[in-house]
């Protein structure tokens, strides 16, 4: 396995790749929010032929502006023909998926998409109009003197409690993340023509299960694979499952 880098639009990205690198149908792994592909090396690091990336902004890569998820599109159709990739199949898991997502609907091309626990499917929700009318009203109140000191200790909790963790943790990323979390992906689905496979944790509480059936319904030429007792990192939770599945489809 080596690791490079290499300038996309003027960003510093970091990438694995195999030993041996063939253009013509490399699986190109992406990873999740706030993650970095060493944290995929159990799915790809025995392939023979891989190339596995840092996210802008995750990672070993440099920080772009703020972007949404078409930049994120865009982004990784000048990736592939930076490297001279052909007829990729394109692995994501959760953000990665929905960026895999993105770029299909937009015209890109693969011969091959898997979705591991994808998000996209970002409908605006009754929690979601809450916490953000909570978060303006915290905003508030911690702009006061003398309380600003409790402030990231109850916001951390807050959105705990409300599944909303990678909001605060996205650092750097977080106006990214707030573009990126008003970009429903869900009416676009049917757009894809491209064989897509989906695997899904069945205890999955980040992007339930629901979400993956959902996917199924609109992409015409799509499978979906749910492993009993994994969570949302189907991967680690039950990797002989994952592996089973994952290399039979690739």
């Amino acid at each position: 396995m080596l690791e490079k880098q290499v300038i996309i639009n003027g960003l510093n990205i970091n990438y694995f790749q195999s030993n041996s690198l063939k253009n013509d149908g490399a699986v190109v792994f992406l990873h999740g929010w706030g993650s970095r592909a060493a944290h995929l090396r159990s799915v790809f690091g025995d392939l023979p032929n891989f190339v596995a990336l840092d996210l802008p902004g995750f990672g070993a890569s440099d920080l772009p502006s703020v972007w949404g998820m078409a930049d994120f599109a865009d982004f990784l159709e000048s990736f592939l023909k930076k490297l001279e990739i052909k007829n990729p199949i394109l692995a994501g898991h959760s953000f990665g998926g929905s960026l895999i997502i993105k770029y299909l609907i937009e015209g890109g091309v693969a011969q091959k998409a898997i979705l591991i626990s994808s998000s996209g499917i970002r409908k605006r929700g009754l929690k979601i109009v809450f916490y953000k009318i909570i978060a303006k009203i915290f905003k508030t109140i911690f702009s006061l003197p003398g309380l600003n000191i409790f402030r990231d200790k109850i916001r951390k909790k807050f959105y705990s409690t409300i599944d909303s963790v990678d909001y605060i943790e996205a650092g750097k990323m977080t106006e990214s993340y707030k573009k990126i979390i008003r970009d429903d992906l869900t009416e676009d689905l049917q757009k894809i023509n491209t064989p897509t496979v989906l695997i899904w944790g069945e205890k999955d509480i980040d992007t339930p299960p629901w979400q993956g059936k959902l996917m199924q319904e609109k992409i015409s030429e799509s499978k979906l694979f749910i492993i009993p007792g994994a969570g949302h990192f189907s991967f680690i939770d039950k990797p002989e499952e994952f592996r089973e599945i994952f290399t039979k489809e690739i």
